[in-house]
Protein backbone atom coordinates (compact mmCIF):
# COMPACT_ATOMS: atom_id res chain seq x y z
CA UNK A 1 0.00 0.00 0.00
CA UNK A 2 1.09 3.76 -1.00
CA UNK A 3 2.90 5.28 1.77
CA UNK A 4 1.37 9.09 0.50
CA UNK A 5 -2.19 8.00 1.33
CA UNK A 6 -4.12 10.36 3.20
CA UNK A 7 -7.73 9.41 3.79
CA UNK A 8 -10.55 12.00 4.88
CA UNK A 9 -13.56 10.07 6.75
CA UNK A 10 -16.64 11.91 6.84
CA UNK A 11 -18.67 10.48 9.69
CA UNK A 12 -18.28 9.37 13.33
CA UNK A 13 -21.49 6.58 13.84
CA UNK A 14 -21.52 2.59 14.06
CA UNK A 15 -19.30 1.96 11.30
CA UNK A 16 -16.77 4.55 11.52
CA UNK A 17 -15.33 2.68 14.92
CA UNK A 18 -14.75 -0.57 12.00
CA UNK A 19 -13.35 1.34 9.09
CA UNK A 20 -10.55 3.22 11.27
CA UNK A 21 -9.82 0.15 12.86
CA UNK A 22 -8.64 -1.01 9.52
CA UNK A 23 -7.05 2.58 8.87
CA UNK A 24 -5.05 2.70 12.17
CA UNK A 25 -4.08 -0.85 12.16
CA UNK A 26 -2.07 0.22 8.64
CA UNK A 27 -0.79 3.04 10.38
CA UNK A 28 -2.29 5.14 7.41
CA UNK A 29 -3.17 9.12 7.92
CA UNK A 30 -6.33 9.79 8.19
CA UNK A 31 -8.61 12.63 9.31
CA UNK A 32 -12.26 11.98 10.69
CA UNK A 33 -14.68 14.83 10.57
CA UNK A 34 -18.05 14.38 12.24
CA UNK A 35 -21.01 16.67 13.06
CA UNK A 36 -21.39 15.98 16.83
CA UNK A 37 -18.67 16.47 19.55
CA UNK A 38 -19.95 13.35 21.58
CA UNK A 39 -19.20 10.75 19.10
CA UNK A 40 -15.74 12.39 17.61
CA UNK A 41 -14.27 12.32 21.13
CA UNK A 42 -15.25 8.60 21.79
CA UNK A 43 -13.91 7.48 18.75
CA UNK A 44 -10.20 9.84 19.86
CA UNK A 45 -10.15 8.11 22.97
CA UNK A 46 -9.62 4.70 20.95
CA UNK A 47 -7.99 5.71 17.72
CA UNK A 48 -4.90 7.89 18.98
CA UNK A 49 -2.80 8.07 15.49
CA UNK A 50 -6.05 9.71 13.72
CA UNK A 51 -6.99 13.15 13.89
CA UNK A 52 -10.93 13.97 14.53
CA UNK A 53 -12.81 17.33 13.82
CA UNK A 54 -16.37 17.85 14.88
CA UNK A 55 -18.92 20.70 13.41
CA UNK A 56 -19.69 18.90 10.07
CA UNK A 57 -17.90 18.79 6.70
CA UNK A 58 -19.09 21.86 5.54
CA UNK A 59 -17.24 23.82 8.73
CA UNK A 60 -14.25 21.57 7.70
CA UNK A 61 -13.81 22.04 4.27
CA UNK A 62 -14.17 25.96 5.28
CA UNK A 63 -11.00 25.93 6.81
CA UNK A 64 -9.00 23.25 5.23
CA UNK A 65 -8.13 22.42 1.68
CA UNK A 66 -9.62 19.17 0.11
CA UNK A 67 -5.88 18.57 -2.21
CA UNK A 68 -4.28 17.09 0.86
CA UNK A 69 -6.37 13.97 0.76
CA UNK A 70 -6.04 11.20 -1.62
CA UNK A 71 -9.27 9.08 -0.75
CA UNK A 72 -12.67 9.98 0.71
CA UNK A 73 -14.83 8.00 2.73
CA UNK A 74 -18.02 8.81 3.46
CA UNK A 75 -19.93 6.86 5.77
CA UNK A 76 -23.14 9.38 7.00
CA UNK A 77 -26.91 8.36 7.48
CA UNK A 78 -28.38 7.59 4.30
CA UNK A 79 -30.09 11.26 3.94
CA UNK A 80 -27.35 12.87 4.21
CA UNK A 81 -24.96 10.57 2.02
CA UNK A 82 -26.00 12.06 -2.13
CA UNK A 83 -25.49 16.22 -0.82
CA UNK A 84 -21.92 15.42 0.89
CA UNK A 85 -21.00 13.78 -2.10
CA UNK A 86 -21.75 16.33 -3.83
CA UNK A 87 -19.98 18.44 -1.92
CA UNK A 88 -16.75 16.28 -2.05
CA UNK A 89 -17.12 16.67 -5.56
CA UNK A 90 -17.51 20.11 -5.97
CA UNK A 91 -14.07 20.59 -3.47
CA UNK A 92 -12.50 18.24 -5.90
CA UNK A 93 -12.12 14.71 -4.63
CA UNK A 94 -11.30 12.13 -7.28
CA UNK A 95 -11.67 8.91 -4.89
CA UNK A 96 -14.48 8.32 -2.77
CA UNK A 97 -16.23 5.40 -1.20
CA UNK A 98 -20.04 5.33 -0.07
CA UNK A 99 -21.80 3.03 2.58
CA UNK A 100 -24.35 1.21 1.18
CA UNK A 101 -26.42 1.79 -0.35
CA UNK A 102 -25.06 5.07 -1.10
CA UNK A 103 -28.69 6.33 -1.70
CA UNK A 104 -32.39 5.65 -2.33
CA UNK A 105 -33.27 7.73 -4.94
CA UNK A 106 -32.43 7.04 -8.58
CA UNK A 107 -32.52 10.49 -9.71
CA UNK A 108 -30.02 11.70 -6.87
CA UNK A 109 -27.59 8.42 -7.63
CA UNK A 110 -27.84 9.49 -11.63
CA UNK A 111 -27.10 13.16 -10.73
CA UNK A 112 -23.89 11.94 -8.46
CA UNK A 113 -22.97 9.97 -11.26
CA UNK A 114 -22.92 13.03 -13.78
CA UNK A 115 -20.64 15.43 -11.58
CA UNK A 116 -18.80 12.31 -11.27
CA UNK A 117 -18.17 11.97 -14.61
CA UNK A 118 -17.84 15.45 -15.29
CA UNK A 119 -14.67 15.97 -13.13
CA UNK A 120 -13.06 12.00 -13.92
CA UNK A 121 -13.76 11.21 -10.05
CA UNK A 122 -14.21 7.47 -8.84
CA UNK A 123 -17.14 6.58 -6.87
CA UNK A 124 -17.53 3.03 -5.51
CA UNK A 125 -20.37 1.21 -2.61
CA UNK A 126 -19.23 -0.32 0.58
CA UNK A 127 -21.18 -3.88 0.20
CA UNK A 128 -18.57 -5.76 2.81
CA UNK A 129 -19.99 -9.11 1.80
CA UNK A 130 -18.32 -9.16 -1.43
CA UNK A 131 -15.10 -9.43 0.54
CA UNK A 132 -16.33 -12.59 3.09
CA UNK A 133 -14.00 -14.78 3.60
CA UNK A 134 -16.70 -17.32 2.95
CA UNK A 135 -17.88 -15.35 -0.23
CA UNK A 136 -14.39 -15.96 -1.71
CA UNK A 137 -13.87 -19.81 -1.05
CA UNK A 138 -17.28 -19.94 -2.32
CA UNK A 139 -16.19 -18.69 -5.65
CA UNK A 140 -13.14 -20.64 -5.45
CA UNK A 141 -14.79 -24.09 -4.62
CA UNK A 142 -18.28 -23.69 -7.22
CA UNK A 143 -15.38 -22.32 -10.07
CA UNK A 144 -13.93 -25.87 -8.81
CA UNK A 145 -17.09 -28.16 -9.69
CA UNK A 146 -18.16 -26.72 -13.12
CA UNK A 147 -19.12 -23.06 -11.98
CA UNK A 148 -22.86 -21.98 -10.56
CA UNK A 149 -25.40 -23.59 -11.79
CA UNK A 150 -28.53 -22.07 -9.70
CA UNK A 151 -28.76 -19.31 -6.48
CA UNK A 152 -31.36 -19.64 -4.01
CA UNK A 153 -31.59 -16.70 -1.68
CA UNK A 154 -33.76 -14.96 1.11
CA UNK A 155 -33.33 -11.41 2.59
CA UNK A 156 -35.53 -11.94 6.04
CA UNK A 157 -35.42 -8.95 8.36
CA UNK A 158 -36.36 -8.93 11.93
CA UNK A 159 -38.79 -6.55 11.21
CA UNK A 160 -39.58 -6.85 15.35
CA UNK A 161 -36.17 -6.06 16.23
CA UNK A 162 -35.70 -2.56 14.03
CA UNK A 163 -36.01 0.58 16.46
CA UNK A 164 -37.78 2.75 13.79
CA UNK A 165 -36.09 5.97 15.75
CA UNK A 166 -32.50 4.99 14.34
CA UNK A 167 -33.26 5.87 10.49
CA UNK A 168 -35.38 8.25 8.55
CA UNK A 169 -38.58 7.34 7.08
CA UNK A 170 -37.25 7.04 3.60
CA UNK A 171 -34.88 4.32 4.98
CA UNK A 172 -37.79 2.23 6.33
CA UNK A 173 -39.85 2.46 3.44
CA UNK A 174 -37.41 1.26 1.12
CA UNK A 175 -35.76 -0.88 3.71
CA UNK A 176 -34.57 -3.59 0.79
CA UNK A 177 -32.15 -0.70 -0.76
CA UNK A 178 -31.30 0.31 2.69
CA UNK A 179 -30.45 -2.99 4.19
CA UNK A 180 -31.57 -6.37 2.49
CA UNK A 181 -29.42 -5.08 -0.42
CA UNK A 182 -26.25 -6.57 1.57
CA UNK A 183 -27.62 -9.82 0.61
CA UNK A 184 -29.36 -9.80 -2.83
CA UNK A 185 -25.71 -7.65 -3.90
CA UNK A 186 -23.59 -10.82 -3.24
CA UNK A 187 -26.23 -12.03 -5.26
CA UNK A 188 -25.65 -10.27 -8.58
CA UNK A 189 -21.92 -10.42 -7.41
CA UNK A 190 -21.53 -14.07 -7.87
CA UNK A 191 -24.22 -14.70 -10.85
CA UNK A 192 -24.39 -10.86 -12.40
CA UNK A 193 -27.49 -9.06 -13.28
CA UNK A 194 -30.98 -10.10 -13.66
CA UNK A 195 -31.23 -10.40 -17.69
CA UNK A 196 -35.13 -11.86 -16.73
CA UNK A 197 -36.91 -11.52 -13.45
CA UNK A 198 -40.18 -11.77 -12.30
CA UNK A 199 -41.47 -10.21 -9.00
CA UNK A 200 -44.38 -10.75 -6.44
CA UNK A 201 -45.13 -8.39 -3.54
CA UNK A 202 -47.70 -9.42 -0.92
CA UNK A 203 -48.83 -8.33 2.65
CA UNK A 204 -48.69 -4.49 1.92
CA UNK A 205 -49.77 -2.68 4.79
CA UNK A 206 -49.27 -5.45 7.30
CA UNK A 207 -45.77 -2.86 8.60
CA UNK A 208 -46.28 -0.01 9.33
CA UNK A 209 -43.62 1.65 8.07
CA UNK A 210 -42.65 -0.69 5.13
CA UNK A 211 -46.41 -0.47 3.39
CA UNK A 212 -45.40 -1.81 0.38
CA UNK A 213 -45.27 -5.47 1.33
CA UNK A 214 -44.09 -8.42 3.75
CA UNK A 215 -43.46 -10.94 1.45
CA UNK A 216 -41.07 -11.01 -1.60
CA UNK A 217 -41.00 -13.83 -4.08
CA UNK A 218 -39.54 -14.05 -7.33
CA UNK A 219 -36.96 -15.89 -10.09
CA UNK A 220 -35.61 -15.01 -12.94
CA UNK A 221 -32.56 -15.94 -15.31
CA UNK A 222 -28.91 -13.51 -14.59
CA UNK A 223 -26.53 -12.34 -17.79
CA UNK A 224 -24.43 -14.98 -17.29
CA UNK A 225 -27.80 -17.53 -17.62
CA UNK A 226 -27.73 -18.77 -14.31
CA UNK A 227 -31.42 -19.26 -12.83
CA UNK A 228 -32.25 -17.57 -9.04
CA UNK A 229 -34.87 -17.30 -7.31
CA UNK A 230 -36.27 -16.23 -3.73
CA UNK A 231 -38.57 -16.51 -0.99
CA UNK A 232 -38.96 -14.04 1.82
CA UNK A 233 -41.43 -13.54 4.65
CA UNK A 234 -40.45 -10.39 6.88
CA UNK A 235 -43.63 -11.09 9.64
CA UNK A 236 -42.47 -15.10 9.71
CA UNK A 237 -39.00 -16.51 10.64
CA UNK A 238 -36.20 -16.15 8.69
CA UNK A 239 -32.95 -14.99 8.11
CA UNK A 240 -30.33 -13.99 5.36
CA UNK A 241 -28.95 -16.71 3.28
CA UNK A 242 -28.28 -17.60 0.12
CA UNK A 243 -28.12 -21.78 -1.19
CA UNK A 244 -25.64 -22.62 -4.35
CA UNK A 245 -25.68 -25.30 -6.45
CA UNK A 246 -22.47 -26.83 -8.38
CA UNK A 247 -22.45 -30.06 -10.35
CA UNK A 248 -22.30 -31.77 -7.93
CA UNK A 249 -22.99 -30.17 -4.19
CA UNK A 250 -24.70 -27.59 -2.43
CA UNK A 251 -23.03 -24.64 -0.81
CA UNK A 252 -24.74 -23.15 2.13
CA UNK A 253 -24.32 -19.17 3.34
CA UNK A 254 -26.15 -19.18 6.22
CA UNK A 255 -25.11 -17.47 7.88
CA UNK A 256 -23.06 -15.33 5.43
CA UNK A 257 -19.93 -15.42 7.49
CA UNK A 258 -19.69 -18.89 7.11
CA UNK A 259 -19.40 -21.34 4.48
CA UNK A 260 -21.06 -25.33 4.65
CA UNK A 261 -21.45 -27.70 1.84
CA UNK A 262 -23.68 -30.98 0.99
CA UNK A 263 -22.43 -33.52 -1.34
CA UNK A 264 -24.41 -35.26 -3.60
CA UNK A 265 -26.05 -38.54 -2.60
CA UNK A 266 -25.89 -37.70 0.81
CA UNK A 267 -27.81 -35.50 3.60
CA UNK A 268 -25.26 -34.53 6.14
CA UNK A 269 -24.20 -30.89 5.98
CA UNK A 270 -20.45 -30.17 6.81
CA UNK A 271 -18.97 -26.63 7.35
CA UNK A 272 -15.71 -25.51 5.63
CA UNK A 273 -13.24 -24.51 7.17
CA UNK A 274 -12.25 -20.46 6.26
CA UNK A 275 -9.02 -18.47 7.13
CA UNK A 276 -11.12 -15.94 8.51
CA UNK A 277 -8.42 -14.47 10.59
CA UNK A 278 -9.46 -10.86 8.94
CA UNK A 279 -13.09 -11.44 9.38
CA UNK A 280 -12.29 -12.34 13.39
CA UNK A 281 -9.86 -9.40 14.17
CA UNK A 282 -11.92 -6.93 11.84
CA UNK A 283 -16.26 -6.20 10.84
CA UNK A 284 -16.12 -9.13 8.52
CA UNK A 285 -15.27 -8.31 4.74
CA UNK A 286 -14.66 -4.50 5.97
CA UNK A 287 -10.47 -5.30 6.35
CA UNK A 288 -10.26 -6.39 2.30
CA UNK A 289 -13.04 -3.83 0.95
CA UNK A 290 -10.91 -1.06 2.56
CA UNK A 291 -7.59 -2.35 1.20
CA UNK A 292 -9.19 -3.07 -2.09
CA UNK A 293 -10.51 1.08 -2.41
CA UNK A 294 -6.99 2.39 -1.25
CA UNK A 295 -4.88 0.60 -3.67
CA UNK A 296 -7.14 1.29 -6.41
CA UNK A 297 -8.67 -1.60 -7.00
CA UNK A 298 -11.90 -1.72 -8.31
CA UNK A 299 -12.27 -5.32 -9.24
CA UNK A 300 -14.43 -6.58 -6.50
CA UNK A 301 -15.93 -3.08 -5.37
CA UNK A 302 -19.47 -1.87 -6.74
CA UNK A 303 -19.42 1.41 -8.80
CA UNK A 304 -21.65 4.05 -8.32
CA UNK A 305 -22.87 3.25 -12.45
CA UNK A 306 -23.72 -0.50 -11.23
CA UNK A 307 -25.53 0.49 -8.30
CA UNK A 308 -27.97 2.84 -10.08
CA UNK A 309 -28.59 -0.54 -12.26
CA UNK A 310 -28.85 -2.37 -9.12
CA UNK A 311 -31.32 0.19 -7.37
CA UNK A 312 -33.95 -0.22 -10.39
CA UNK A 313 -34.14 -4.11 -9.50
CA UNK A 314 -34.40 -3.58 -5.79
CA UNK A 315 -37.24 -1.14 -6.91
CA UNK A 316 -38.51 -3.86 -8.76
CA UNK A 317 -38.53 -6.53 -5.85
CA UNK A 318 -40.08 -3.88 -3.16
CA UNK A 319 -42.51 -2.94 -5.19
CA UNK A 320 -41.22 0.55 -4.56
CA UNK A 321 -43.18 3.78 -6.73
CA UNK A 322 -39.48 5.04 -8.03
CA UNK A 323 -39.74 3.67 -11.81
CA UNK A 324 -36.30 3.97 -13.29
CA UNK A 325 -35.72 6.38 -15.98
Amino acid sequence: MSSNLKVLVIGSGFMTEHYLKVISSNNIECVVVGRGIKNTQKLSEIFNNIKFHSGGIENFLKQNSIEQFTHFINLVNIEYCIPITQLLLNHGAKNILLEKPGGLNINELDSVRNSANKVNANIVIGYNRRFFESVNKLIELSNADGGIENIHFEFTEWVHTIDKDDYSSEALEKWIISNSSHVIDTVFYLIGLPKEITTKTLGANKIDWHKSGSIFVGSGVSSKKIPFSYNTNWNSAGRWAIEVTTNTKRYYLKPMEKLSVQNKGQINITDIELPNDKDINFKPGIYDLVHSFLNDDYSKLLSLEEQIEHVKIYNQIGDYPEISK
